[in-house]
């Protein structure tokens, strides 16, 4: 774990999981605050660490200090329920061939973002947060693999693990995080010093896509529109297949009222992204939107073909029916 004035919510975090692991490695940034005497309570071994803007190296650091078979990787403000420990032993004793595990990271909004999930948890530290954010995340795996962390900001064990050709996959395992829920001082300046690592690595790999779209996100969280359309597009340029980066740049013409642009850019989506059908769906409704409805109708049926079971092709399907036979 990386710490740095974590005192609101490490203890629970340190609670949560004192039961099923056997060290706990606390790596400091320089913490003012309680943290350090949080973490003596729980006898973790605790190092001081030169922070450098890249989160990686922190993680890695952590790394080096642990001894025993498997790494567990959490933040201090997450916490993982009872049920989770014992999901975390089974899949430790049953782990076969594999290397590691990506577990389920919810992070707690107290409003709706886009692509959020309604909040049915009854566990008593979330259960009033009414949505979440869902990510898959390589946070347990076997120690002395030389598996690591790569990349300043958003750091990633997967990428360490693919290129050695280890196993992981997922497990239902949720690691519960409230770093959404800071306090609006704090996350502001934790958007700044992400802000600056994101263009920092970018700066020095130019040609990456992750990095670009990184960028193009950051902007976009800003209202940025400019320089988020530049960076979307400069990874569209780097590799056209990464994500759905043309659906992407889609939506900022849609803000932009740029029509000819959103349906050129939601095909491109379609070419690259075939097996997909969120940029299908989303040019259908753009069809609709402007009264197009037998085109619609063509897109949502190929689409349904293949996806019959999508709720959002369905609904947009049902609706685009009742308007041509009005």
């Amino acid at each position: 774990m990386i710490t740095k004035n974590e005192e609101k919510y490490l203890e629970q975090c340190l609670n949560s999981i004192k039961d099923i692991v056997n060290e706990i490695i606390i790596i400091d940034t320089g913490s003012i605050d309680k943290t350090k005497d949080i973490v003596k309570k729980f006898n973790a071994k605790i190092f001081d660490f030169k922070w450098s803007d890249d989160f990686s190296e922190a993680r890695n650091e952590s790394l080096k200090h642990a001894t025993k078979d498997w790494i567990l990787v959490l933040d201090a403000d997450e916490i993982i329920e009872k049920d989770g420990l014992e999901k975390i032993r089974e899949a430790i004793e049953n782990n076969g061939t594999l290397s590691g595990f990506q577990l389920e990271q919810r992070s707690y909004l107290e409003n709706y973002f886009e692509g959020a999930y309604e909040n049915k948890s009854s566990l008593e530290q979330v259960m009033k947060y009414p949505f979440y954010i869902s990510n898959f995340l390589a946070r347990l795996f076997k120690n002395k693999l030389g598996i690591h962390f790569k990349h300043r900001v958003h750091e990633l064990a997967e990428d360490s693990m693919n290129e050695q050709k280890l196993k992981f996959r997922k497990a239902d395992i949720v690691i519960h995080h409230f770093g959404t829920l800071k306090e609006r001082g704090l996350i502001s300046s934790k958007v700044d010093m992400y802000s600056k690592m994101i263009l920092h690595q970018l700066e020095e790999h130019p040609d990456n896509p992750r990095y670009a779209y990184q960028a193009a996100r950051m902007y976009l969280g800003g209202n940025d529109l400019p320089n988020a359309l530049k960076f979307f597009e400069r990874t569209a340029e780097i590799n056209p297949h990464y994500k759905l980066v043309f659906s992407e740049i889609a939506k900022i013409h849609m803000r932009m009222n740029d029509k000819n642009k959103i349906i050129e850019n939601f095909m491109k989506s379609m070419k690259y992204n075939p097996d997909n059908p969120s940029p299908a769906n989303n040019l259908a409704v753009v069809y609709m939107s402007d009264g197009k409805f037998k085109e619609a109708k063509e897109i949502l049926e190929k689409q349904l073909r293949k996806n019959p079971d999508s709720p959002a092709l369905k609904y947009n399907y049902e609706e685009c029916l009742k308007n041509l036979e009005k």
